[in-house]
């Protein structure tokens, strides 16, 4: 028998709750209207069964804090946020568009220099992060959002760690399919965590799989990291795998020591691909996808690109 559904409360605040959009392991997410302004807003919730535990009180509350110091294009804006218990909530702007994780069930695989192209925006924003002295530590496919123009956004830092301050040492988090080493072993999280989840999600994206199976079983997961087969990515170009391997390997390292060591070092590496397959406007690639795959209204004006050179059967 399924449980019935939860009521939504009417309004928080000055916001009227309109629908639910999302459930995550912290909280629920609504659209709402800002009474005042007449604004769609996204609103996060804690759960209930959160509201009386100062572990997760404490998890909602640091999201909080990290969420309104951080003001960037590719990270989700942040707008308000409340915070007396039982009251808590983080209220964001809404963005018109998909997770990775619907765009990935609705479009299939993604041709290869649209992925980079995802990765570059997505990358851009974990850079800020990273200078703010602040991983993510729980990049997926679900914690990123693709507008309908095209922009792609990080957000859901319920994980974010300080670094020299937190690092989750001997702890198992993160989300099944997208846990790095340092996830599920007793090394710290580092910057270079964000870097092999973010080569999760790139190889998913080409792939059409992930590389290393949603599991929670310890030893299963190392023995798939320590066995990543770069053969499923289905890139007939042999220059494009070749460099799309490398720079995958360069993510994908089991030590975080021997990956690429920034964000900045991974966007470039993607922007070397793309040049040399004279992708020249990564966030046009991104729309002219959506356009051709019916998931927004075109025609598309943008400039003409092929951005299907390389994608296999």
């Amino acid at each position: 028998m399924s449980e019935p559904t939860k009521k939504l409360p009417e309004h928080l605040g000055p916001y009227r709750i309109i629908e639910e959009v999302g459930v995550g392991g912290l909280g629920r997410v609504f659209r709402a209207i800002d009474e005042r302004t007449g604004t769609t807003v996204a609103v996060k919730v804690l759960h209930d069964k959160y509201i009386s535990n100062r572990k997760f009180l404490g998890i909602f509350h640091r999201e909080l804090l990290i969420m309104a110091g951080m003001h960037h294009k590719h990270i989700v804006g942040y707008l308000d946020g409340h915070f007396e218990p039982p009251n808590c909530y983080i209220v964001t702007e809404f963005i018109e568009g998909w997770s990775g994780h619907h765009f990935l069930k609705q479009v299939g695989r993604v041709p290869p220099l649209v992925a980079l192209s995802i990765i570059i925006d997505m990358m851009k924003g974990i850079d800020h992060l990273h200078l703010h002295d602040t991983i993510h530590s729980d990049l997926s496919a679900s914690n990123i959002l693709i507008d309908r123009s095209g922009r792609v956004m990080v957000t859901d830092f319920g994980l974010s760690c300080q670094m020299e301050v937190e690092d989750y040492k001997n702890y198992m988090i993160g989300t099944p399919g997208y846990y790095s080493p340092e996830h599920i072993s007793e090394a710290a999280i580092c910057p270079q965590t964000d870097i092999y989840c973010a080569g999760l999600i790139l190889y998913e994206m080409i792939a059409g799989r992930k590389a290393v199976p949603a599991s929670t079983d310890r030893s299963k997961i190392l023995h798939a990291m320590k066995r990543i087969s770069f053969e499923r990515l289905h890139v007939n170009d042999k220059m494009m795998n070749k460099m799309l391997v490398k720079l995958l390997k360069q993510c994908l390292h089991y030590n975080a020591s021997s990956r690429l060591q920034t964000a900045e070092h991974l966007m470039f590496g993607c922007y070397e691909i793309l040049q040399r397959f004279n992708i020249r406007y990564a966030r046009h690639a991104i729309k002219k996808f959506l356009v051709d795959k019916n998931v927004v209204k075109g025609p598309f004006s943008g400039n003409d690109q092929e951005i299907y050179f390389g994608a296999g059967e």
